[in-house]
């Protein structure tokens, strides 16, 4: 496959797909939001990916990877979070950087 792990790496999808279909994600799923999630966008997002993994273009699969569920509503941005609002309020400074 033409891109390396540093432009598309399919262990996140395929990490975030399998996450989402395991038994506590479903648990907790069904406990904060009252239904089972269906991990659609995350098997959307794997098969994207490896589209993506085959495209010779940096940067052509880098916008690729962009717009997925994943790097849209997810990744390591706090305020992505699906629970955030659902089961904890988001607030605007972190407990740490508050004054005393």
């Amino acid at each position: 496959m033409p891109q390396s792990n540093d432009v598309v790496n399919l262990w996140n999808f395929f990490d975030e797909w399998t996450r989402c279909c395991s038994t506590s994600y479903q648990k907790d799923s069904l406990y904060r939001f009252g239904q089972f999630d269906s991990c659609g966008p995350q098997f959307t997002d794997l098969k994207i990916a490896i589209k993506a993994k085959i495209i010779k273009d940096d940067e052509e699969a880098k916008a690729i990877i962009a717009e997925t569920h994943y790097m849209i509503h997810l990744g390591s941005d706090p305020k992505n979070s699906t629970t955030a609002g659902a089961i904890w309020d988001l607030k605007e400074k972190s407990g740490w950087d508050v004054d005393a």
